[in-house]
């Protein structure tokens, strides 16, 4: 599917009095419509143009403003230049070295850190702050839209003091700039120059099919690499998310992640962006969350576990319930049955909770519904274990490359969805990149299998395989088990010592309510009944694992393991 008109412009201008974002925080609520996200993104574009921004330029946007977020990626597409997305906690510095900048647009304390680390110092030409800060730090980019303040209530409506004045959706040239989402021979010049002198300044690509962004790994798995992201890279994901929510006129769409704010409007639904502390989520006041929701009267909620679960957790605290949510969809890392019940506790009978998988390299791939999860685990098909992943979207192809006796292997999906290749990185293109007759086949480095019915079953990533004398163990299947033992919030298999001989342990994370004894005393239980629990050599408790900074979700293994080496220093060989 692609966008039936040319260019997010247009799509927008489509509704232009609706809501498109709603920014969140401390009980207040800042609105911008369609027509002024568009009007937005055209005025920022003519001031990037005049700070020196060209087509093809790549610029780096480092800012945890959803509205400016949005705005300079959309002016950036304008433009013809390519908008880069770097986790603020990652390696930020070979990033820049890898990507090479020649734009760096942020807030004073991203500069503060570009100029004092000296992130693309070789590179970055044009630097652009978008808040007040001392000149040294770069030029002030104003950026418009952060002026306005909108009702506490469902998004819908104009600020109380006064309707906005209608957005200048004219002349018809600037509906239909450079798209993000249109498919190439639908785009249009630039507006922002007369058509020749426009045309002169766009660079041709001889495929049709113009780089549109990069978005970075958040590095929790390997070192960061920007995976690229074509036009209709783009537009696959739009159309695929788009069959997963559904989204009906009424709906109003929660973005628990900052980069879903950049989708939200072209999804349709009005997107409310919470205060989310995106440095660290999982340290983001609850309230900040639920307020949003009740408020505004959010139908549809797309966050990570961690988010999911201190909203669950607030709700099951306090006994409130999300009577507007009719579907939630959650992704980052594994969706275990436990917060899926909790989640189940807070929403109404019809609601639809979604386990979405999928890597910034392939997004989204398939989603499994909450009641085939619980019926997965409790009774998995022969032959089967760990986490079912439902089967793959329409589109979308997956299968099993390297596959062992049992049919377990590396995760491989190719369609629209897939970024076709890393930024500056041909040796990872090399190991993970093949093209086929369905497009690109990216490996996921992900261990699989699927089943008779076509549905994907995930054991782990292949680089977090246990590796002990005379045997492997994949991570999920054992972890999957032992999270369903009371008291028990998460747990973790590692291999602590040498590979090839390392001893496997599996970390426990109690709840704070459980008595860490009994809840360890259940893990065993769990072990003792599963095939291959005998091989775990130790348990150990753990106060917090150490996660990864985009979702706090996945699990820094590497750390983990090395923690658990240390504890059991004696008894490995």
């Amino acid at each position: 599917m692609t966008l039936p008109v040319p260019g997010f412009a247009a799509h927008l201008a489509d509704r232009p009095e609706d809501i498109a974002l709603v920014r969140c925080r401390r009980g207040t609520s800042r609105t911008t419509t369609r027509g002024e996200l568009v009007r937005d993104a055209h005025a920022l574009a003519e001031r990037l143009h005049e700070a020196g921004v060209r087509p093809g330029h790549k610029a780096v946007v480092m800012t945890r403003d959803a509205h400016d977020l949005t705005a300079l990626a959309y002016a950036l597409g304008v433009l013809g230049a390519v908008p880069v997305l770097i986790e603020p906690r990652a390696e930020v510095g070979r990033c820049l070295e890898e990507v090479a900048p020649d734009v760096f647009i942020g807030e004073p304390l991203a500069h503060l850190g570009r100029r004092v680390l000296g992130w693309g110092r070789t590179h970055v030409r044009v630097p652009l702050v978008t808040r007040a800060a001392p000149r040294a730090l770069g030029e002030r980019l104003t950026v418009p839209g952060q002026r306005n303040g909108g009702p506490a209530g469902r998004p819908g409506g104009s600020d109380p003091s006064g309707p906005p004045p209608p957005p200048d959706l004219s002349p018809p040239s600037l509906l239909s700039p450079p798209s993000l989402l249109s498919p190439p021979s639908l785009l249009s010049p630039p507006s922002l120059l007369s058509p020749p002198e426009a045309l002169s300044l766009r660079p041709e690509d001889p495929e049709g099919d113009p780089l549109a962004m990069i978005a970075f790994t958040s590095g929790s798995t390997g070192r960061p690499k920007g995976a690229e992201y074509r036009h209709s890279t783009l537009a696959g994901q739009i159309a695929a998310l788009r069959t997963l929510l559904d989204p009906r006129p009424e709906d109003v769409l929660l973005a628990g992640f900052l980069p879903i704010a950049l989708l939200g409007p072209l999804l349709g639904p009005a997107t409310v962006v919470p205060a989310v502390n995106h440095l660290a989520p999982a340290r983001t006041r609850p309230e900040e969350i639920l307020g949003p929701i009740l408020r505004h009267r959010v139908t549809t909620i797309l966050a990570s576990p961690a988010v999911l679960g201190l909203l669950a957790g607030h709700c099951a605290r306090h006994r409130l319930t999300l009577p507007t949510v009719r579907q939630i969809l959650s992704f980052g890392a594994p969706l275990r049955t436990g917060l899926a019940d909790a989640l189940r506790a807070a929403v109404p009978a019809e609601a639809e909770i979604l386990s979405v998988y999928g890597a910034t390299e392939c997004l989204p791939v398939s989603a499994c519904g909450d009641h085939a999860l619980r019926a997965a685990r409790a009774e998995p098909p022969a032959g089967q274990a760990g986490t079912c992943l439902g089967r793959p979207l329409p589109g979308v192809h997956a299968r099993i490359l390297d596959a062992d006796t049992t049919g377990l292997g590396e995760i491989a999906v190719a369609g629209p969805t897939v970024s076709p290749a890393y930024h500056a990185r041909p040796e990872a293109d090399a190991a993970t990149k093949s093209v086929t007759d369905h497009g690109v086949l990216h490996r996921t480095g992900d261990l699989g299998r699927l089943d008779e019915e076509g549905r994907l079953w995930f054991l782990g990533r292949k680089a977090h395989l246990v590796t002990g004398t005379g045997f492997t163990l994949p991570t999920e299947d054992i972890e999957a088990a032992a999270d369903t033992a009371p008291g028990v919030r998460r747990t973790a298999l590692v291999g602590a010592g040498p590979a090839v001989c390392q001893l496997p342990v599996l970390c426990v994370e109690v709840e704070p309510s459980a008595s860490r004894p009994e809840a360890l005393a259940a893990v065993r239980a769990v072990l003792a009944e599963h095939p291959e629990g005998h091989r775990v050599g130790a348990v150990l408790p753990h106060r917090r694992f150490p996660v990864d900074p985009r979702h706090n979700s996945k699990i820094d293994r590497m750390r983990l393991a090395g923690w658990a080496t240390r504890r059991l220093r004696g008894r490995l060989r």
